[in-house]
């Protein structure tokens, strides 16, 4: 980033706190000044109206007890709602596909960016939380999802950052908060890493992965134990037939996990 920010906080406190005593929070799922999701805007980012939620509670001055009257939370998005409200961006020739999901403009917006073998949807339960404070990006990668997957692309780490970047550039036009998970988290540091990148204004790492290419700067005698059997993956996952056949085993494996779960 093109600088560090730091900053601090001073705490005053001038007697202990009393404790609370909090009582189980009944949860409703509905929407308040909801909107109807299957339904597609005309505009060119295909985006939503805000979805407001309320939470209220009445607080006992005497014993501190909080008394949870109403709170509400929002329910996630459906995939096939998450299909119909994505739009296509070309980038380098490709077809990417991303979410916007219109929240609250007076804060950052956000680019929520998937893990490996994942996508947009990924974030289902997620979004329409965010959207609660922020406006909401989501994109899939290229090579995943809904994105074009083209054959003899070179896909690295430093490839899916100049897609974000280029993304934060050309579609959000505003600095951003990148949350990335897995190897999204990886993509979106190469791309905060950017000194002449000015369009991050933060970032949220989500089990951020390592990468399989960095094994060899692990100072670690047990990783260099191993080092024969990752080198073997490497191999095997740069043989074409392998390389799909496993792939296709992740897709079956992950479609039947989000069955069985949602």
């Amino acid at each position: 980033m093109a600088g560090a920010l730091t900053a601090t906080a001073t705490v005053i406190l001038q007697q202990p706190p009393v404790p609370l005593q909090r009582r189980p929070v009944n949860v409703r799922r509905k929407f308040i000044n909801g909107v109807n999701l299957s339904s597609n805007n005309n505009n060119n980012n295909n985006c939503l109206n805000s979805i407001a939620c309320r939470s209220t509670a009445s607080t006992s001055a005497a014993g501190g007890e909080i008394t949870d009257e109403q709170v509400l939370t929002v329910t996630p998005l459906e995939v096939n709602t998450i299909k119909e409200i994505c739009s296509k961006w070309e980038w380098r020739g490709y077809n990417i596909n991303y979410l916007k999901f219109q929240g609250q403009n007076g804060h950052p917006p956000l680019l929520l960016v998937h893990g490996f073998g994942a996508s947009v949807a990924h974030w289902q339960r997620n979004i329409p939380t965010l959207a609660q404070t922020n406006t909401v990006y989501g994109i899939d990668l290229l090579g995943f999802g809904a994105s074009d997957k083209p054959m003899g692309f070179p896909y690295t780490m430093e490839a899916w950052a100049e897609l974000i970047l280029d993304f934060l550039e050309e579609i959000v036009q505003k600095p951003t908060v990148l949350v990335g998970n897995s190897v999204g988290s990886l993509a979106c540091v190469i791309a905060a890493a950017d000194a002449q990148n000015s369009l991050v204004k933060g970032l949220v790492l989500l089990n951020c992965a390592g990468g399989m290419n960095n094994k060899a700067l692990v100072d670690d005698w047990r990783i260099k134990l191993v080092f024969p059997l990752l080198w073997l993956i490497d191999f095997l996952l740069k043989q074409k037939a392998i390389a799909s056949f496993i792939s296709l085993f992740y897709f079956i494996l992950l479609n039947l996990l989000l069955h069985i779960y949602y």
